[in-house]
């Protein structure tokens, strides 16, 4: 280790809330960068003569980047520094989106967007650590709810911003607006966040890992949302998910047995670590992955425009904002048990609400039960950030990349699933609501479902002990 607990006490102390405004500004780029091209999609296809199979990889390609990384992010990060890391991955993220915003064909912005998708997971895997560096007690609790509001706002009003950009300015300034804010946050972080980290010197790279898990997910990811297009029983759809299947295998089998693996896997023997990444990964497949549906029966089904689809999103994102500003100060008080719990049933219980869903009714319908779930993602995102790296110091860039990996995997697979489900239905509007209604359903029996599973696990967990 390089850092004495005193020290490392004290540097805590002397942070104050500049660390957490450039942790910010680089979560809602990340986060915002996820969705914000959705809407944007038919002008890029006008403009560089892409299809939509084409197209579709400019969302994939990100998710996909992001999703095999983190992990390796993680281990990164806790060797070689979290701050420095960040703000790498920063200025690659900038230097990524130029190139997105300048590409004169789809090739090229597909490989733009992998390298956002890279340089992302460096930003995600290392933003929850760098929080539990700076922040103790109620302001860790008050940070890790900033940052999880954060990301649940940048992630709903992606589509709105793409569309008043595409819109008014163009498709390409989707990504030119990233310059500045990137900048920002380098400059912010630079100054702000804390040079002094304990790391883990000493340790032999394991090449192996990276490589395996990269190609696990990779081809589990690609498979999950090639099925929605291609069908489950398409050869590349089954071929990429056996690859990622048996890579993952490869992965664990081999870290077992390195006396210096990127993961750890004794970290999962913790029945807490366990329970935060399922829930993490429930909130996700519940709620998140349900809005592209929701968005297109907004504008398919009830007319509304790209900006007023995206405006009906509010009564999920304020909630989320006023309840993860109200839980953050408390986190550290909060049995992880309840907080996890209610939130998720909370989740469970809006989406139950929201079933009836027809060609006609509108966001009147469905107010009622976005608000609730809105409170359930408000508590719960920050209550998951905060567990997610209650480890030792040492360990906590891993452990928020395999909370991020969930996180990820979570969307991959809600968004497939839905999808496999949504191909069942006709497609006409009578066929797509009652579609919907479905997937509203599944919705609600995975966040109960990870409500009763985390209230198990979560039990008779105890804290981590953290100077």
């Amino acid at each position: 280790m390089v850092l004495a607990h005193s020290e490392e006490a004290e540097s805590r102390q002397k942070t104050g809330w500049l660390p957490l405004a450039g942790i910010v500004l680089a979560v809602f780029m990340l986060m915002l960068d996820a969705t914000v091209v959705t809407v944007a999609l038919p002008a890029m296809g006008r403009d560089l003569g892409g299809d939509l199979a084409d197209l579709q990889w400019v969302v994939n390609a990100y998710t996909i980047a992001m999703a095999a990384v983190q992990l390796t992010a993680g281990a990164l990060a806790d060797r070689y520094g979290r701050r420095r890391l960040f703000l790498i991955a920063v200025a690659g993220f900038a230097v990524a989106s130029l190139a997105c915003g300048l590409a004169p064909t789809v090739a090229v912005l597909v490989a733009a967007r992998v390298a956002q998708g890279l340089a992302g997971a460096a930003i995600f895997a290392t933003t929850l650590a760098l929080i539990a560096q700076c922040y103790t007690g109620a302001a860790r609790g008050t940070a890790f709810a900033v940052r999880g509001t954060t990301a649940g706002i940048a992630v709903v009003l992606g589509p709105v911003v793409g569309g008043v950009l595409t819109d008014s300015l163009g498709w390409r300034w989707i990504f030119f607006l990233n310059l500045p804010v990137a900048a920002a946050a380098i400059l912010i972080g630079r100054a702000a966040l804390p040079r002094r980290e304990r790391l883990e010197r000493g340790r032999r790279i394991d090449v192996a890992g990276p490589i395996l898990w990269g190609t696990a997910l990779v081809g589990i990811v690609y498979g999950l949302l090639g099925s929605t297009a291609r069908g489950w029983t398409d050869p590349y759809v089954l071929g990429s998910l056996a690859v990622g299947a048996v890579t993952a295998v490869l992965f664990l089998v081999i870290e077992r047995h390195l006396a210096a693996p990127m993961l750890d896997l004794r970290m999962f023997r913790s029945r807490r670590f366990v329970g935060t990444q399922i829930g993490s990964f429930t909130v996700q497949a519940s709620i998140f992955g349900l809005l592209v549906y929701f968005s297109v029966y907004f504008q398919d089904q009830l007319g509304d425009s790209v900006i007023e689809a995206g405006l009906s999103f509010l009564p999920i994102v304020i909630p989320i904002m006023v309840a993860g500003a109200a839980v953050g100060p408390f986190l550290d008080r909060i049995s992880p048990r309840l907080a996890v719990g209610a939130a998720l049933t909370l989740i469970g219980a809006g989406l139950l609400l929201m079933l009836g869903v027809t060609t006609h009714t509108g966001l009147h319908h469905l107010i009622t039960g976005m608000i609730l779930t809105g409170i359930g993602c408000g508590i719960g995102l920050p209550a998951l950030g905060s567990l997610a790296v209650d480890v030792p110091p040492a360990q906590v860039g891993i452990a928020s990349g395999v909370n991020n990996t969930a996180l990820q995997f979570g969307l991959a697979v809600s968004i497939a699933v839905y999808g496999a489900v949504l191909g069942t239905f006709p497609p006409t509007a009578a066929g797509f609501a009652d579609a919907l209604n479905h997937l509203i359903a599944i919705g609600a029996a995975t966040a109960l479902a990870g409500a009763a599973v985390t209230a198990v696990l979560l039990r008779a967990s105890r804290r981590h002990t953290r100077s």
